[in-house]
């Protein structure tokens, strides 16, 4: 059984058209996919019943602030000053270093948090919400 640590993920992201790019000096990311449950309990029934409902998802990517330009890291951490976003940002979250292992969706980003604390390196959290249907290649 073939394990994964986490220093083997990795983030690309483009906003628009265009080919995503590798995010720099990505520390984490995280995904949360959520399905809503629909209730389909008939009258008369002792127990609930479900079926499931519309998917949708959230996470947040947190990299070292490395003042780089000219890449596609400082379009991600800026496109949450993008006011009418058209959910056109392409994400790409690996879980392997081979990039075959991944999950991809649009996406807009929602909020960007920056941080800095003595004896730390400054880092910048991304947080986005994704538009539409996530492919899984997992």
């Amino acid at each position: 059984m073939a394990f994964f640590r986490g220093e083997e993920g990795s983030v690309k992201f483009i906003n628009g058209s265009g080919t995503a790019e590798t995010i720099v000096s990505t520390r984490n990311w995280s995904l949360t996919v959520n399905k809503e449950l629909l209730e389909c309990t008939d009258h008369g029934d002792t127990s609930r019943a479900y079926v499931g409902g519309l998917i949708s998802a959230t996470g947040s990517v947190e990299l070292l602030y490395t003042a780089a330009t000219g890449n596609h890291t400082e379009t991600l951490v800026e496109d949450c000053l993008t006011a009418e976003d058209a959910g056109d940002a392409q994400f790409e979250l690996f879980l392997d270093t081979s990039g075959s292992k991944k999950l991809s969706f649009n996406g807009i980003v929602t909020s960007t948090d920056f941080s800095a604390n003595i004896g730390d390196l400054e880092t910048i959290t991304v947080s986005f919400t994704a538009n539409g249907a996530i492919t899984s290649a997992v």
